[in-house]
């Protein structure tokens, strides 16, 4: 297989190599003219962004969540900020600006008229009509297109790029960039910001009006209730009625001791009642019994007063819940403020440019070799890729593997004018024998194959082909040379008689020729299979199968 594209290589090389020169000769001279008319120099300026509070707070969320890199979506969307058009629109303004007083570019010559004709062609076909927009539009546009940015995977850097003709102008229009990307991005977080801070300034004043209002109104109730100090009083209201409930215990104990004494006396009097001991037993029971009674209802009112003393309480804890509420949201607010207005004084350094662009000393477009080089690769498979695909569904003959797969062992080398001459290997140590190596080859191939059948015995060798009778006759001179070379005739021995006879189309009767082999000439990629198959034996009285070799 590797032999059967070798020779279909070889085949084709003239065509090969016109096409890689012509491919070359363009390139070079295509790029050589951009080289000199419209040079592209690009300048990179590197830009590093520090993450904020709630996107280092979205880092550490998403972080093992997804597959995807959180800094990565969070630096996409700077670039999408990046490339937005109010941040080329402030750049044409840097740019402007800058110019004043500053040396102009050149004015367009005729390959910026020519590229302007093109682009213009361009639209029409494709849309039918070309509108023409404003200077200002155009040169927005322009400084949009000529703008790459790229990311450093995994991080917060950004390399922003500018191209242009001119190295001090691709410099100035990335370092503009970057600047004009600065000063909107601090613009817009100043603004909002200010925005925030008036809102959690007028929140923070409400709170604080809403404490005063609780104080005030807490103190109201305290005056209405009547309350010093709640949890004194309550203190003392609970220590008031343990020790009424205390003596309530005693009172009860000593009055059920004194009716057990009263009933023990009157069994030992019999049941008398007016004796002097029982009298005054009877009487401390009454008095111990009216002292219960004032103790029972002093504790009903300790009771009642720590009722109400419950819903003072009550009534002052929904009082502190609101205040401590509120006084919760004033700190939070007091807070939020102190890290906007951190965050505002901040911001100039959240963006930085670590490295600003410089011009470039060449050209990164075009690289005139470079080009040159990739434009000989494709020409040479621009006909080589077309060659193989018209090999592999054609069913034409063009090599000796084409020949062999039809003929088998009568399929002889190719061979080609001039194959004899020697080349550069005649030179070699060991290769002074005046013939090319490609010649030698090919008449020890075509020896074996006489060989095989006896055809060395034959005096008659006959060459014609699928050929014009001039080069049947060049090709009669290769297979002399050939036999000459791989069986010479010794002194005194008839030479072989090799004869150039008319071309294929043109024998009537292969039976008229004396007994010999046949060497037939097959020009590449004109002979269809089919043909050869047919010539694979001549002769009706004197069959022969005849030898076939690619001839070019």
């Amino acid at each position: 297989m590797l032999d059967h594209y070798r020779d279909l290589l070889r085949f084709y090389k003239r065509i090969i190599i016109v096409s890689m020169i012509c491919a070359a000769s363009l390139a070079w001279m295509g790029n050589t003219v951009l080289l000199n008319t419209s040079p592209a120099y690009k300048s990179t300026v590197t830009m590093n962004m520090q993450p904020s509070e709630e996107e280092l707070a979205f880092n550490r969320t998403f972080m093992g969540v997804s597959q995807f890199n959180p800094a990565t979506i969070i630096t996409q969307t700077h670039i999408e900020v990046l490339l937005s058009r109010p941040v080329a629109e402030r750049t044409l303004d840097l740019l402007l600006a800058q110019a004043d007083g500053e040396q102009a570019l050149p004015e367009p010559g005729l390959f910026d008229a020519i590229k302007g004709f093109l682009w213009r062609t361009y639209v029409r076909l494709n849309y039918g009509t070309f509108k023409e927009v404003d200077e200002r539009t155009q040169l927005v546009n322009l400084v949009h297109d000529s703008i790459e940015v790229e990311f450093v995977e995994g991080s917060y850097i950004l390399n922003l790029t500018a191209q242009s003709e001119f190295p001090t102008l691709a410099a100035r229009i990335a370092n503009a960039y970057a600047q004009a990307y600065v000063d909107l991005t601090r613009q817009e977080f100043s603004s909002g910001a200010g925005k925030l801070a008036d809102l959690v300034r007028k929140l923070k004043v409400e709170r604080e009006g809403e404490l005063r209002d609780l104080l005030v109104e807490r103190e109201r109730v305290r005056e209405e209730l009547n309350i010093n100090d709640l949890w004194q009083e309550a203190d003392v209201l609970l220590l008031s009625r343990s020790a009424t409930q205390q003596d309530i215990d005693d009172d009860v104990i000593e009055l059920q001791l004194r009716k057990n004494e009263l009933a023990k006396l009157k069994e030992q009097l019999d049941g008398g009642r007016a004796s002097q001991p029982v009298a005054r037993v009877e009487e401390e029971i009454r008095q111990r019994e009216a002292r219960l009674d004032l103790r029972r209802q002093a504790l009903a009112r300790t009771d009642k007063q720590l009722s109400e003393q419950a819903e003072k309480e009550r009534s002052l804890k929904q009082l502190e819940a609101r205040y401590e509420a509120v006084q919760l949201d004033l700190d939070e607010l007091r807070d939020r403020l102190v890290n906007l207005e951190m965050s505002e004084a901040t911001i100039l350094s959240q963006i930085q440019v670590i490295n600003p662009a410089t011009p470039a000393l060449y050209p990164s477009f075009p690289k005139v070799l470079v080009n040159t080089v990739i434009a000989t690769i494709v020409g040479a498979l621009a006909v080589i890729m077309p060659v193989i695909l018209i090999d592999v569904v054609g069913m034409r003959v063009r090599t000796y593997s084409d020949l062999q797969s039809i003929l088998g062992g009568h399929a002889l080398p190719s061979a080609r004018k001039g194959m004899e001459r020697p080349g550069l290997a005649r030179w070699r140590t060991g290769r002074m024998s005046g013939l090319s190596r490609e010649f030698r080859n090919f008449s020890e191939q075509f020896g074996r194959r006489m060989s095989t059948e006896d055809h060395w015995t034959k005096e008659h060798i006959f060459v014609t082909g699928f050929l014009p009778y001039e080069e049947i006759k060049r090709l009669r001179d290769v297979v002399a040379m050939a036999v000459e070379h791989s069986n010479p005739r010794r002194n005194g021995d008839a030479p072989y008689v090799i004869t150039a006879i008319a071309p294929v189309a043109s024998v009537q009767d292969w039976d008229e020729l004396p007994d010999g082999p046949i060497i037939l000439g097959v020009p590449p990629a004109q002979v269809d299979a089919l043909e050869i198959r047919e010539l694979q034996t001549v002769g009706q009285d004197n069959p022969r199968k005849p030898f076939m070799l690619i001839w070019n």
